[in-house]
């Protein structure tokens, strides 16, 4: 969901180049694959200020990118399973881990989907760790620290209670949404993102 991925990036995402599907013809069949789907469509996320880094950073910004949309497309795993579209996630790794269709049509939170559960969620926090040099200047790096702080929260509800995966939108308490922001604010002033 191209709103939802626009909400994460801490920086404006240019409403005419989101016509791009998110959504692959068929399922990737491994990670190598699912960064291939989404290298085609870094330019309508990458910011205005993108063109004025060098290519390290440039780098870095398209990892930051990359690992914004694979969140993005395992938050919509549930949806696209239940509208019969191709899920985001890489086939090899499900197959590996024994995570299967069935658990998204049952809501199963077993064994096999909490080792998937902190296996993606390793993989989408190692491409964040390559981006987080971004961060480091305290004032200019502030976006980028937001947006690492965003994808951290949501894999850490999400590690703490994998049920919500199969939640559309799931809804959170007051307090909670406090925490949350308290939490993300914390380490974006204090420059931990």
């Amino acid at each position: 969901m191209i709103r939802r991925v626009a909400a994460l990036l801490a920086w404006p995402v240019d409403a005419r180049l989101q016509n791009a599907p998110l959504v692959p013809v068929t399922e990737p069949a491994n990670l190598g694959d699912l960064i291939a789907h989404y290298r085609a469509r870094l330019p309508a996320f990458r910011p205005a200020w993108f063109d004025h880094l060098d290519k390290t950073d440039q780098a870095r910004v398209d990892g930051l990118i990359t690992a914004v949309l694979m969140l993005d497309g395992w938050l919509d795993a549930h949806a696209d399973v239940v509208a019969g579209r191709a899920m985001r996630l890489p086939a090899d790794m499900l197959d590996t881990m024994r995570v299967t269709e069935s658990h998204w049509q049952e809501k199963r939170v077993d064994f096999a989907f909490r080792r998937f559960n902190e296996h993606f969620a390793g993989q989408i926090r190692g491409v964040l760790q390559g981006a987080a040099p971004l961060g480091r200047p305290c004032l200019a790096g502030w976006r980028y620290r937001l947006t690492i702080a965003r994808v951290e929260q949501v894999l850490r509800e999400r590690q703490v209670d994998p049920s919500l995966w199969f939640r559309d939108s799931p809804s959170r308490a007051p307090v909670t949404r406090i925490v949350a922001g308290a939490r993300i604010a914390w380490r974006v002033l204090t420059s931990r993102g």
